[in-house]
């Protein structure tokens, strides 16, 4: 049978940590049990074969094979239960978050009743036609009752049935009134109507409902967790202890069944009548307990879907059609403008490449031609020029020297060459003491223009002396001249990574902001645990600490979920926070889930959670 040959012995050690099983991963865990069809099966086979066993057979053999299938196939129906339940953890956890949003302010408010105002007025005008139909044909008792129904049908109210209103004073008044005056009345609205008010009431009552079942979900999932079943006993083992917590967790999972299924929000904190304490009682209500968990999620899931978000299509409608009128508006702009886009798209190309070859490929085309060849694009004086100007300096100093009886040349042309003027210079001073005579029939003009070639010499060696240095920088500055471009274009491409990352990257980034929401709701959990009264659970007849665990599981289910975007590789990995990027250590989806492991294990109390909560704060940097 599938669901006996699925099981192994146990040991000691496994059955002491039997309450540790939701602590290993559901997907896992549920890859493992059988399926309920399958558990159907065997416990069908069973039965049967309980009925058709004559009396005066081996009983001991026959109860050991029953309880070893019927045990297998509880533990298989208490993991499908919980599996179950884990499954309505995320849709649950999105649909709280969707209405949390739209309480944010007046425009998503706004948003939310526009995007639902198609829905409210075709409920709002089926309401009114069938008033007005059974008006009609006399359903409704008296004139005045009818008036008064069909003036409560009208009023704007009507397009909140969810709300629940905390005084019908007005409404009682309005009816009055109407029977007073029968048709006045059907024409006037109230004046203080508040639409918006009444959305956010609305919004709330949805959301409180959803967090009630949120805490009634948690309830039970701990009230599970807490109760385990040892699969594949042995032999030797007492019947009675295994058959015992049998019973016990059947009827555990008959009221969790209950709570899921009834439309009543609250279980019955008595225990449900059981049928004698017989194999074949227990075989057939734990085939009937594995077909009402076939289901249990999708009857839960039904009796929460008023309060769910709204469709897809509610939600999507609306931007749709901004999209489409956005697209016909620019399309129909474009198509009329093509050739001035068309220009301007030409344009921007042609500016942007010659801004790249002109800013950014010379300098680095002179830059490479400067290393390889060894040209040089920045020259200030040639060496022809100083040498033709130096020599001519030398020229008018012999010359000059020689009228004044120097007639050593080469003497001359060496104090030139190290600056030294004192042949000009001593005729210059005698000159000067009479200028302008001297000026007119001396030598002081030529002695003043020998100066001035002097001088000119001088700022051509400092130009060249500025030139050799501008050469041995030449390769920094062109590479410096690159820098502006270089860096615009760069800014201008991360840019627009980002924003191309940012859409990109969304959920990454998104799952990251929800872990840490998700961690200090589990860190918060843990110093308020044993301290926290839960009113939902209370009347559901669950301890505290049933629902404290339950709500821690719910926890970890959520961090089970969003870690799949983590990386795992053997070598370090990023990922997405906020606006940039943020680096992780190698295996650290694996190192996660053993965090995981730790916080949901019943061996560690409530202190050591929080030190493992903080392992994981200092571990991982995206917290």
């Amino acid at each position: 049978m599938g669901a006996a040959q699925s099981s192994k012995p146990e040991t000691g050690s496994e059955q002491k940590q039997g309450r540790d099983l939701w602590s290993v991963d559901k997907d896992v865990a549920r890859a493992k049990s059988p399926s309920m069809a399958s558990v159907i099966n065997d416990l069908g086979l069973v039965r049967e074969v309980c009925r058709c066993q004559p009396a005066n057979a081996s009983a001991q053999a026959q109860d050991e094979a029953v309880n070893l299938v019927l045990l297998n196939s509880v533990a298989a129906i208490h993991a499908h239960v919980v599996g179950q339940l884990l499954d309505t953890v995320l849709p649950l956890s999105i649909d709280i978050d969707y209405w949390n949003s739209q309480d944010d302010g007046v425009a998503t408010l706004a948003l939310y009743l526009v995007q639902s105002l198609p829905w409210r007025l075709a409920g709002w005008g089926s309401e009114i036609a069938d008033t007005v139909f059974g008006f009609v044909n006399g359903r409704k008792g008296s004139v005045s009752e009818s008036v008064s129904a069909l003036y409560s049908s009208i009023s704007t109210k009507q397009l909140f049935p969810e709300v629940v209103l905390s005084s019908e004073k007005d409404e009682d008044n309005v009816c009055a009134s109407a029977s007073a005056n029968a048709i006045a009345p059907l024409l006037r609205v109230p004046r203080s109507v508040n639409v918006l008010s009444l959305t956010r009431r609305e919004i709330r009552y949805k959301l409180r409902k959803l967090e009630d079942a949120q805490n009634l979900l948690a309830a039970m999932i701990g009230q599970l967790c807490q109760a385990t079943v040892s699969t594949g006993t042995s032999s030797d083992e007492k019947a009675a202890s295994g058959m015992n917590n049998v019973d016990i967790v059947m009827r555990q999972i008959k009221q969790i069944l209950a709570a899921c299924i009834e439309k009543s929000t609250q279980t019955d904190n008595s225990k449900p009548a059981l049928l004698p304490d017989t194999d074949i009682n227990r075989i057939c209500q734990a085939e009937e307990l594995a077909k009402k968990a076939q289901t249990a999620s999708a009857q839960f899931a039904q009796r929460l879907e008023r309060y769910r978000r709204p469709s897809l299509i509610a939600r999507g409608w609306l931007p749709a059609l901004a999209f489409i009128f956005c697209a016909r508006q620019l399309t129909l702009y474009i198509s009329d403008n093509r050739e001035d886009f068309k220009e301007w798209l030409f344009d921007g190309a042609a500016t942007l490449q010659n801004y790249v070859a002109q800013y950014i490929l010379a300098p680095l085309r002179s830059a490479y031609e400067t290393i390889r060849y060894g040209k040089h694009s920045y020259s200030v004086v040639t060496e022809e020029s100083l040498l033709s100007d130096f020599r001519s300096l030398e020229d008018m100093v012999v010359g000059f020297a020689r009228r004044f009886g120097s007639v050593d040349a080469a003497d001359v042309r060496r104090r030139v060459e190290s600056g030294d003027l004192s042949d000009v210079m001593q005729v210059y001073a005698r000159e000067m003491q009479q200028p302008f005579k001297n000026a007119v029939f001396g030598d002081l003009v030529e002695a003043m223009l020998i100066q001035v070639q002097k001088v000119k010499v001088d700022v051509g060696q400092t130009m060249a002396a500025l030139d050799k240095l501008l050469k041995s920088n030449e390769l920094n500055f062109l590479l410096l001249s690159t820098v502006p471009a270089t860096l615009s274009i760069y800014a201008a491409g991360r840019w627009i990574s980002s924003k191309f990352s940012w859409w990109v990257g969304g959920s990454s980034r998104h799952t990251v902001s929800s872990i840490s929401v998700v961690m200090r709701d589990i860190d918060r959990l843990l110093n308020n645990s044993g301290h926290e009264e839960i009113s939902t659970v209370a009347r559901a007849g669950c301890t505290t600490m049933a629902v404290a665990h339950g709500k821690l599981i719910c926890f970890t289910h959520y961090l089970r979920h969003h870690a799949r975007v983590l990386p795992d590789s053997g070598a370090c990995g990023k990922v997405r926070v906020g606006s940039g990027w943020v680096s992780t250590l190698p295996r650290t989806r694996t190192m996660f889930l053993q965090d995981i492991r730790d916080i949901e294990s019943v061996a560690l109390d409530s202190a050591q959670k929080r030190n493992v909560v903080d392992r994981m704060y200092r571990t991982f940097r995206f917290l």
